[in-house]
C-alpha cells in the first residue's frame, strides 16, 4: 500500500516486476538552462518525469501573450495531453535531467498495468486540482497572497529541514506571467511581506520564509 506520506508518482504502488517493464520504455533527457523540452503544438511523443533541476510550462496565445502555467520539480509528470500535440511549451530554469518515455508504448503498457494506469488517472487528477487553484488565486487573491501561494507550492516540494528556504531560479518575469501580475506590482508584493515580517529577501533569487503560519494562511485556495 502507498505511504500517504510519500508523494504520489508514476510509480507509487509499482511491483519491482512493473518497474522494470517501465523503466525498459525509459530513455534520458539533460536540458542546460534556457532549453527547450518541447513546444507548444508540437507533435506529443513522448510523456516525462523530472528527476532533477526545474522546469517550467507556459502557453502562448495567437496574438503572443504569455502564461506561464507552472514551475515543475523533481517528481513531477509532464507530457499529458487530450490530442496530439502538447497545449504548452517546456523550458529548464536550472539544470535538468529528465526521463522521457515514449507515448504508444507508455499507453499500452498502462493496458497492462492497471496500478500504472491509476497512477496516470490521479496525476492528471492532482493537474486539474492545481489549476484550480490557481485560477482562483489570480481570480481572488491580492497581490501579497499571490506571491504567498506560489511560495507556499515551491516550500511544499522541499525536504522538511529546508522549506523555510527557497531559490527563485525563475525571473520576476516568470512570477508575474504566473500569478497575472506586473514586474512592479511582483516587487512591491515581495516588499510588502518582507516589511511584515513574513519573509526575508538575501538576494534576487533567495527568499527566507519567517512566518510560516502567516505565509500558508495568505495562501490558501479556500
Amino acid at each position: 500500500m502507498e505511504n500517504a506520506s510519500q508523494p504520489l508518482t508514476i510509480y507509487s504502488g509499482l511491483t519491482s516486476e512493473d518497474i522494470a517493464a517501465l523503466d525498459s520504455l525509459v530513455s534520458y533527457k539533460a536540458l542546460d538552462t534556457g532549453e527547450y523540452l518541447f513546444h507548444q503544438h508540437t507533435q506529443a511523443r513522448s510523456v516525462y518525469m523530472l528527476e532533477e533541476g526545474m522546469l517550467m510550462m507556459e502557453r502562448s496565445s495567437s496574438t503572443g501573450r504569455r502564461q506561464v502555467m507552472a514551475f515543475m520539480q523533481p517528481g513531477n509528470f509532464i507530457g499529458i495531453t487530450h490530442n496530439e500535440h502538447y497545449e504548452f511549451t517546456v523550458s529548464a530554469l536550472s539544470p535538468a535531467r529528465i526521463r522521457e518515455i515514449p507515448i504508444k508504448p507508455f499507453i499500452a503498457l498502462q493496458d497492462e498495468l492497471p496500478q500504472l494506469k491509476e497512477n496516470v488517472r490521479r496525476i492528471g487528477g492532482n493537474i486539474l486540482a492545481h489549476t484550480l487553484d490557481q485560477v482562483f488565486a489570480l481570480g481572488q487573491k491580492k497581490a501579497h497572497e499571490r506571491v504567498c501561494f506560489l511560495l507556499k507550492q515551491l516550500a511544499d516540494r522541499l525536504p522538511k529541514e529546508r522549506r523555510h528556504l527557497i531559490e527563485l531560479v525563475m525571473t520576476r518575469q516568470d512570477i508575474a506571467d504566473y500569478l497575472g501580475l506586473t514586474i512592479e506590482t511582483v516587487s512591491r508584493a515581495f516588499g510588502k511581506l518582507k516589511r511584515e515580517g513574513v519573509i526575508d529577501i538575501f538576494s534576487a533569487h533567495t527568499v527566507e520564509i519567517l512566518d510560516q503560519d502567516t505565509l500558508e494562511e495568505l495562501a490558501l485556495a479556500d
